[in-house]
């Protein structure tokens, strides 16, 4: 049995466009990997279905990603092998933090060699993308520019080095689909791409809303820009700071409230 690191994302900006005629969005958003893992442990196992445990009851169930992309990788190579899946939840479930696109990237990979399908990395892509639009960043294993609904990806270095991030979790939970649909697109769009987007970094476009809606996501933006940069990751609710040092982060994680979950990383250019 192999235990496989599963890791987070931050969106270094997050630029909504337009809505498409699929209901999806086009957006324009930096994915930052960095170094808070779930843990994936995958083991072939007698009998006819997949299993499941987690150390989060409620993800224990045939609900998950996880189980979702063991069934559609079984399905897609047409084979009959079987699973159990063992996942250690550590990034906070609907953050904004992509757990759920990693756990099933994961899987999906763990499974192409466990199960010895060999199946090309474009093949893994296609399947990942019926996933969920943060999966195929997960399958690539970089950190990138993300365009479209955030399936087409260009690897580009964004830190010339390591970076400390300070995570702080409000410790609520946001549904992507939610907000997406709650969201009004302006009239007057900004357009970021790889030429000007050290210019927007911080910049989300759902900050208004989130914050309208939970004043204590204001409330910790305000105490990291106070310091420097304060952003909202994805459509919520985690919100992050990047610094070059590691002391001056966990400096501004003493001046968070107690009662918020803080989590200091580093950035990962790739998996």
């Amino acid at each position: 049995m192999s235990v496989l690191k599963s890791p987070a994302k931050i969106n270094l900006f997050l630029n909504i466009i337009d809505k498409r005629v699929d209901n999806f969005h086009n957006i324009e958003t930096y994915f930052q990997l960095v170094s808070l893992y779930d843990y994936i442990s995958l083991d072939i196992i007698d009998g006819t279905k997949i299993e499941i445990k987690s150390n989060q009851k409620s993800l224990a169930n045939h609900n998950n990603i996880c189980v979702k992309a063991a069934e559609l990788l079984r399905e897609d190579v047409g084979i009959k092998l079987n699973t159990s899946i063992c996942l250690i939840k550590n990034i906070p479930i609907g953050g904004g933090l992509g757990g759920g696109s990693s756990n099933a990237a994961t899987v999906l990979l763990g499974l192409n060699d466990l199960w010895k399908c060999n199946l090309s990395k474009k093949r893994l892509l296609n399947l990942g993308e019926k996933l969920g639009s943060d999966v195929p960043l997960f399958i690539n294993g970089y950190s990138a520019f993300g365009e479209g609904t955030g399936i087409s990806l260009t690897k580009i270095k964004y830190f010339s080095k390591k970076q400390y991030i300070l995570i702080i979790n409000p410790g609520i939970h946001v549904s992507s689909k939610i907000m997406y649909s709650k969201y009004i697109i302006n009239d007057c769009i900004k357009r970021v791409n790889l030429d000007n987007m050290l210019h927007h970094i911080g910049f989300n476009s759902f900050e208004d809303l989130l914050c309208k809606e939970h004043p204590e996501i204001k409330e910790l933006l305000d105490i990291l820009r106070e310091q420097g940069i304060g952003a909202v990751s994805g459509s919520g609710s985690c919100i992050f700071s990047v610094f070059e040092d590691e002391n001056q982060a966990k400096y501004v994680s003493e001046l968070v409230p107690k009662k918020y979950q803080t989590y200091i990383v580093h950035s990962l250019d790739r998996i």
